[in-house]
């Protein structure tokens, strides 16, 4: 991937600290459970979701995740019509990753507008996170300043969090990189016209 070079670094330990707990986990070490939850904040177009996925891809070959599932969500996805019937879909989601990664996009919007469904939704979210810390991996992903609104909603949704990664927008040079890798993939060649245009 170009640019992300923080986040490389930061997904590298990532990985290491997850590694090395299946190193003790083999050897008998009774530790603690570790949550392994994560936050992704960042603007549309900065590489959340491709991220979530290559992690998933990372920790699946490298025998971290049972399963290797992906199971990408949103609000919609997560609250109900009607009373009851929220839980309900959050379990189902966990159920639905057992052993892989629920990766819940825009996760700020089940608070936007204040109705109980949504809160049912976080609470219920955070009992699942600890009922399944060994066996899913949550990632919230959304905007800075929303996702810190949405953490501040739930304490205990808040400490389970183990890692926080923050997702720069893309400068000129590493867009430019980007659309020729785009632009050779497609058998297209942009000119140096085009380029100089572009840097305009």
């Amino acid at each position: 991937m170009i640019g992300l070079s923080e986040i490389k670094a930061v997904t590298d330990q990532i990985v290491a600290a997850y590694k090395l707990q299946k190193i003790r986990d083999g050897y008998g070490f009774k530790d603690e459970a570790v949550s392994r939850h994560m936050v992704f904040t960042g603007n549309p177009g900065s590489a959340k979701t491709t991220v979530a996925r290559l992690i998933a891809d990372i920790l699946t070959e490298e025998g971290i995740l049972k399963t290797g599932a992906l199971v990408e969500c949103g609000r919609a996805d997560l609250v109900g019509q009607y009373v009851g019937w929220t839980a309900r879909e959050v379990r189902d989601k966990f159920k639905e990753a057992s052993g892989g990664i629920l990766f819940i996009d825009e996760a700020y919007s089940l608070v936007e507008d204040h109705k109980t469904f949504g809160m049912e939704a976080i609470n219920t979210i955070a009992q699942e996170m600890e009922n399944h810390r060994g066996d899913v991996i949550v990632i919230f992903a959304g905007y800075p300043e929303k996702m810190a609104e949405f953490l501040d909603q739930n304490e205990g949704l808040r400490s389970r969090i183990a890692f926080h990664l923050s997702f720069p927008d893309y400068n000129e040079e590493e867009l430019m990189s980007i659309l020729q890798l785009m632009a050779k993939n497609r058998g297209i060649k942009i000119d140096n016209k085009a380029k100089e245009r572009w840097i305009c």
